[in-house]
This record gives structure tokens, sequence and C-alpha cells, in this order.
């Protein structure tokens, strides 16, 4: 066995779990699972950037996790802020950040999307007062949890889980900075987002935003500024609104988008042609599909025009 390490080499808890914060963390806020996951590796390691711990316990607790919490909060290291919920922690990475980046750091499994990725893909100037955000539902979002909760920890999980250390959990937040949050849950996010600002924001893809504008156009300004976006800027992003509907979009999607592009942008692709086999005769397919039927109506579509 190798001898110890002078006793001036060695480095206290608190003190080795704050190098790795000021060292790695380069998000605005921390999850308590993810300092959490910093205290154990410390603990069960013994060794932070070459110093050993002066703990000679390789067993993690509960009390190192909260004793490093209440330190690191006592140093100005971590911050607690009203605005979030206790189990999120503000770090020095930045002053202040896009509230779009702190809601990215507290839901790892969410993006930016709908009016506000229109606001960030420069199709839509409106300055929306919500913020709104894509997360998978509940189930989809545990499931999540607990693959990322085995890819960090490995053979350690059951080891982690033992010490009662915090799980990565979904934080209840309606509000950031003023803004209030519209979260649209769905069930499979199906990779519709890019990373952005060193990974740090994630956000729907170009492709994915004009597809989110056909479904939920309650969520982007409602249906008419959604035409409205279309006719602008339909004509460059052409190629890829195509290959976005012909991979991810459903019938009624196609259908919309077939309409909108044809008759609203005077647009034209082989592809939108062999849409209008999704057009179904009879029933009460509409353009918008929060507002009531009318009959104004798309014969080529089988579609009410009901904006």
């Amino acid at each position: 066995m190798p001898p110890a390490a002078p006793l001036s080499q060695q480095i206290a808890l608190p003190n080795a779990v704050e190098l790795l914060v000021r060292a790695e963390v380069t998000a605005p806020v921390l999850s308590e699972y993810d300092l959490a996951r910093l205290v154990f590796g410390v603990v069960t390691t013994g060794l932070v950037e070459g110093r050993e711990l002066k703990m000679t316990r390789r067993e993690p607790r509960r009390s190192d996790f909260t004793y490093v919490r209440r330190v690191l909060i006592g140093r100005g290291v971590l911050n607690e802020d009203r605005s979030l919920p206790r189990s999120v922690l503000r770090t020095l990475a930045a002053a202040r950040p896009d509230p779009e980046v702190i809601l990215c750091s507290i839901d790892p499994f969410g993006y930016i999307s709908h009016l506000s990725a229109m606001v960030y893909h420069g199709l839509s100037n409106r300055l929306p007062k919500l913020i709104f955000f894509t997360s998978p539902a509940a189930k989809q979002w545990r499931e999540l949890a607990d693959g990322r909760m085995k890819r960090d920890l490995g053979e350690a999980l059951s080891q982690y889980q033992d010490a009662d250390l915090p799980r990565l959990v979904r934080h209840k937040i309606t509000k950031i900075q003023g803004l209030t949050l519209s979260v649209n849950q769905i069930a499979e996010l199906g990779g519709g987002f890019r990373i952005a600002q060193d990974g740090l924001l994630r956000v729907s893809t170009l492709g994915r935003t004009y597809l989110d504008m056909l479904r939920r156009p309650d969520l982007c300004g409602g249906m008419s500024h959604v035409i409205e976006i279309f006719e602008e800027s339909a004509s460059r992003n052409l190629t890829l609104i195509v290959s976005e509907l012909e991979k991810h979009g459903s019938k009624i999607d196609r259908v919309r988008a077939g309409y909108i592009i044809e008759e609203r942008c005077g647009l034209s692709d082989s592809r939108i042609d062999a849409w209008v086999k999704d057009a179904q005769r009879g029933g009460s397919r509409r353009l918008d599909p929060e507002r009531e039927y009318m009959p104004t109506f798309s014969e080529r579509w089988m579609l009410s025009i009901n904006v």
C-alpha cells in the first residue's frame, strides 16, 4: 500500500467538491442530483486533481451531501434562489443567464419550442410573455431519468441509491425570471431539437418548428400568424419543411402544410403533390385544429379553411 499523502497535500471534502464545481460546471444552475454525484465521486475515489481526500471513509452518506451543500452555499459558490425550486442551486457560471438556458439546465430532456423557437430561428419578431418548452410526458421523463442515472453511475448506481443521495427528478417550475412557462408534454420527442450555446441550450430544429406550427398553432401565435410566417419564409426553407413533413408529419399535418404551401405561398414540389392522397373526403378536417369548422373549403385538400 502506498504511503498516505502528507497532510498538507490532503483536501477537505467541501474544498474538493468546490474545485470540481468551479472547474467543470458551466451551467447557470446545478441540481441536487448533479451536486450529489460530485460528492459521491469524491468520497468513493478519495482523489481530486491528484490530491487525496482527508476523509478515510469511502462509503458516501447523505450527511456528506447535506454538509457540502451547506458549506458551498455559505461560501457563495452555490446560491439558493427563491424564484427556483429549493432542489436547484445557482452557480457562478453566469451573472444573468438567459431564462431559456436556465430552463434547459433544470430539465435535461426538454427543449425550447413553438413561438419561442420561432423567435430564436428569426421566423417571428413577436416577444412572447411566455417561454414555450417541450418536455417528455411523465412516464417517459422518468424512464429517461432512470437511464441517465444508470449511465452516469454505472455499476455504482446501487451504492449511490443505498446512500440515500438525491435522484434525478423533474422540478416543478411555473415562472422563470418573470416569464411564465408553457410546457407541452409529449410521449415521444423524436430528436426534434438542436444543441446551441456550447451545449447549454436546446431548441427545436427549424424543420420541427414548422411542423409544430401546424400541430399547435395556438402555441405559435395563432394560425393567422403561422400562415404569415409560411408566406414570408417557406420559399427559402421549402426543402427542409418538406423533408420534416415526410419523416415526421402525420396525414393531417401534411394536408395542412400542402394547403398552406400551395394555395397560400404559391409554391410547388412533387412530394407535396403526393400528399394529396392524405386528404380525406367527408369528416370535418380543419386548417386550424383549435377553431370551429367553417364551410369555406379547399376541394384539393378537402380541408375546412377556418381562419
